[in-house]
């Protein structure tokens, strides 16, 4: 009876170690396919959230009503929610892909009309009409972010971007909050 439940414990132990390296596997393949556009979820706190909502405020506090700013990746709307609330007389646009970030974005941000989340390809939203963006995207997807500020954002348009630089274009501004994982990189586009 004893060398049954060691027999019977070390199959479970493989059943298990088999669904952990599939499951692993499945994650990869999946992350792999997103391409070179597609950026997992990172997570906007801290300094680096203060000092970006610090930052942005200032800039809306001057800025004529009717300004349109854009989150692009918003994530669970930890940006836009309290710039929403804070502005009602600007616009706040977020796009997200990632299914549960967008519903749960939407649900907090419901009550909100000055708020709107779009579930999407960022690559395809439209710039044209942008007055601020917000790029909390990771480093290797800023070279085809980059060529897409430069083709549709107006002249003028401001771009904050934590952690990752833009690629082809100097900065007008670095906010470094004590190391590069709380730095943000201001940009105003030049056309």
């Amino acid at each position: 009876m004893g060398i049954w439940i060691y027999l019977l414990l070390f199959v479970l132990f493989i059943l298990l170690l088999a669904v952990i390296v599939v499951s692993l596997l499945g994650i990869y393949w999946f992350v792999s396919s997103l391409g070179d556009r597609y950026a997992p979820p990172i997570c906007c706190c801290g300094k680096l959230k203060e000092g970006l909502l610090a930052d942005i405020s200032q800039y809306l506090e001057k800025a004529e009503p009717g300004r349109t700013l854009i989150d692009l990746g918003s994530g669970w709307g930890t940006l836009l929610l309290p710039l929403a609330k804070k502005f009602p007389e600007h616009k706040f646009v977020g796009v997200e892909r990632a299914f549960t970030p967008y519903h749960v974005s939407c649900l907090r941000g419901r009550k909100l009309k000055n708020l709107s989340f779009i579930k999407g390809d960022l690559f395809e939203y439209d710039l044209g009409k942008v007055d601020v963006a917000i790029s909390f995207l990771i480093g290797f997807i800023m070279p085809a972010l980059t060529k897409k500020f430069k083709k549709e954002l107006p002249k003028g348009a401001i771009v904050y971007s934590p952690r990752f630089p833009l690629t082809e274009i100097k900065p007008d501004r670095v906010v470094d909050l004590g190391n590069k994982m709380e730095t943000f990189y201001i940009y105003k586009m030049k056309k």
